[in-house]
């Protein structure tokens, strides 16, 4: 590839991006390739701002290639009859270097534009062309966005040249295979150090009325930008530091607390609003064939409809306009390649489990894929593509961060750092109805068992030896009272209660009448946290199954345990399940930590 055309790909190539940014806002003037001059770029605001869009753009060619690395590689995706050689190595855990999948160049491409920006952004702010908070609000993001990428290349590859200087020369790239790699554990750290101090860490990266938010061809550009918080708490969740884990995914849920607009994490329920209800619902109790397509509504909404940022805080969409489009229509539609599918495992444990109204499957699975004839096909992926699925309308989104997955990695953390509790709470039925002792002062008011804001107004109440005064300032205090005095927190229902199932019932669990006839309600919790650690992966696997974060959660559980079993059994199941000869031998290959690995090559 051309160096010049490369390093300027992010400011040149928008017309084949997601948007038409930069025509809309008139930001660049696009020039033939032999004609450009580094005088003319970065000089104004519109400048930073078509550098940011178009390392977005960038972004929207990773979509692919994420889900395939991060499913196909574990145990809810399986290969169809369509599958190309390349897509079965990645499924028998064969590949060759010379796979593109395999290939770590492109996500090296969004980096060297970030680096390449940020670098410049620098000079701007030095040379007074960009103000202090345009700046660091530029800077932030662009720095945020890079530390995910080098994270994905650390989960998928091990150790990795962390470059974080601008790439000036074709001898630069070429000598890039002979660098140094730095190690996963070295990586995480690393990361941490680059991010958690960088100047602007607001929910937003550009808040409404800035230059960066706006609506084109159909979408909001406000969540194409990624969520600081979110990311940071991946972080610490990958370096076992629990408690800030919790407090960074706490900061994600609780957007709402300090006003930002538009995310409403609180209420992963069943909310109604705008006539829309993003919970499992039958029409008829106990009738299954009465399953309305609510929880569909998540995947499917543009991200113009506000019910829609309930749910999601980072994504990506495509337009039918422009390259790349959506790449899920080929990967996953009978109107593309068909090339994979649900795994038979996933799909068995949907159909064995029976929610709270005695309805003998978790309906989440059938709103996650469909039956064509005797083929399932994943819908999850394109229930939002613009019009009917073909190759030629490739419309759509990549929705890659959302509310359960937030409540669900918050749970992994607070169940670890000793406050199995509060997780379990989000896990299942909510704050509320895990924390609920009766009636207060005769008002009305519940009080949760967690939220102590006097002392003197739960002193009558006589159950949970174990309660916790935790203070506003720490990450598992919940606001969850309803009645005189009414919490943030008061509709929360859970994980499993937004998916219509019923509570885990766990050794270490005990339950006595609450006063006043508030029915049962939990009076001691002493669970095993290996116990509720299996469970909240399990439930990741119902709720999140094909999104892109199964293979991340297979090795975060196993390296934390030192139990390559954990990931080596659940790939085995898979394949076995599909009567695939090479099962054995692929769990033999996974029970050595090394064979996680991808061969690193550019």
């Amino acid at each position: 590839m051309n160096m010049k055309h490369y390093k300027y790909f992010s400011l040149l190539g928008i017309s084949l991006l997601v948007f038409a940014f930069v025509s809309c806002k008139k930001a660049l003037e696009i020039l033939p390739e032999d004609k450009l001059d580094r005088s003319m770029m970065y000089n104004t605001l519109a400048d930073a701002d078509a550098a940011v869009l178009g390392i977005y753009g960038q972004m929207a060619g990773l979509g692919e290639k994420y889900i395939v690395l991060n499913e196909l590689r574990a145990d809810l995706v399986d290969i169809t009859r369509n599958a190309d050689p390349w897509l079965q190595q990645i499924n028998n855990h064969e590949v060759t270097v010379d796979n593109p999948y395999a290939d770590p160049t492109d996500f090296y491409k969004v980096i060297f534009s970030c680096n390449d920006a940020l670098k410049n952004f620098k000079i701007m702010a030095d040379l007074g062309k960009l103000s202090q908070q345009e700046f660091d609000q530029r800077y932030s993001d662009i720095a945020v966005l890079r530390t995910w990428l080098y994270l994905q290349l650390g989960i998928h590859y091990g150790a990795v040249p962390y470059i974080t200087d601008a790439v000036e020369t074709v001898k630069d790239i070429a000598a890039l295979n002979n660098l140094s790699k730095m190690p996963f554990d070295q990586l995480i750290d690393q990361l941490i150090s680059d991010t958690k101090d960088l100047p602007y860490m607001e929910y937003y990266a550009y808040p409404a009325g800035t230059s960066l938010v706006f609506t084109v061809d159909g979408s909001n550009t406000e969540k194409i930008f990624i969520s600081k918080h979110h990311v940071l708490g991946e972080l610490y969740l990958w370096k076992g530091d629990y408690y800030q884990a919790a407090y960074w995914y706490k900061k994600t849920l609780s957007a709402m607390d300090v006003g930002a607009p538009r995310i409403e994490y609180e209420v992963n329920e069943n909310r109604i609003s705008g006539g829309w209800q993003f919970g499992v619902r039958f029409t008829r109790l106990q009738e299954a064939s009465s399953l309305n397509n609510s929880l569909t509504d998540v995947f499917a909404l543009s991200n113009t409809v506000r019910a829609w940022s309930f749910e999601w805080n980072w994504s990506i969409p495509y337009n039918n306009s422009f390259a790349p489009g959506n790449p899920f229509i080929e990967l996953t539609s009978k109107a593309g390649g068909y090339k994979i599918r649900p795994s038979q495992k996933i799909m068995d444990y949907w159909d064995a489990q029976t929610n709270k109204d005695g309805i003998p499957f978790d309906a989440r699975g059938k709103l996650s894929y469909e039956m064509s004839g005797n083929d399932p096909v994943i819908t999850k992926l394109t229930d939002n593509a613009t019009g009917a699925l073909s190759l030629l309308n490739k419309g759509g989104q990549w929705n890659i961060f959302r509310a359960a997955q937030a409540h669900l990695r918050f749970a992994e953390a607070a169940n670890r750092d000793g406050h199995g509790r509060v997780a379990f709470a989000l896990l299942n039925s909510g704050i509320q109805n895990t924390y609920y002792y009766g009636a207060f002062n005769g008002a009305g008011s519940k009080i949760p068992a967690n939220f102590f804001e006097l002392e003197s107004e739960i002193s009558h109440q006589g159950f949970g030896a174990e309660r916790v005064d935790y203070s506003p300032s720490s990450p598992y205090y919940f606001d969850a009272r309803d009645g005189v005095a009414r919490g943030l927190w008061y509709r929360n229902t859970g994980i499993r209660g937004r998916a219509g199932m019923p509570i885990l019932q766990l050794d270490g669990i005990t339950y006595a009448l609450a006063p006043a006839g508030a029915g049962t309600v939990m009076t001691g919790y002493d669970v095993d946290p290996i116990v509720l650690e299996d469970k909240i992966i399990e439930e990741a696997s119902a709720e999140l199954a094909f999104e892109g974060e199964r293979w991340s959660d297979l090795t975060r559980i196993a390296r934390r345990r030192n139990d390559n079993a954990f990931l080596a059994d659940k790939v085995y199941e898979k394949l076995l399940k599909a009567g695939n000869p090479k099962a054995s031998a692929v769990r033999a290959k996974l029970m050595n930590r090394e064979n996680w690995y991808l061969p690193f090559k550019f």
